[in-house]
């Protein structure tokens, strides 16, 4: 069982495609891309970012589109 996902990083213009099974994470994902595992996977652009060890397979639908975004500081002036 797998489903395609496909990541569009921030900054970058050429999405990356990857197919994910059941049990992997975010980490997971990040490492098979070749993405830095500093990046946060959101559903949407300025959604709330999945966990660095949460699974994803029960989280997205095959085909969907996911969000590598670099962490944002907040509160600091």
């Amino acid at each position: 069982m797998e489903k395609n996902v496909v990541v569009k990083v921030a900054g970058a213009e050429a999405p990356h495609e990857a197919k994910i099974h059941p049990g992997t994470t975010c980490r997971d994902l990040l490492d098979a891309l070749g993405l830095a595992r500093s990046l946060l996977l959101t559903q949407d652009p300025a959604g709330t970012p999945f966990g660095a060890d949460e699974s994803l397979f029960d989280k997205v639908a095959d085909g969907q589109k996911l969000y590598a975004v670099p962490p944002m500081e907040v509160g600091k002036e």
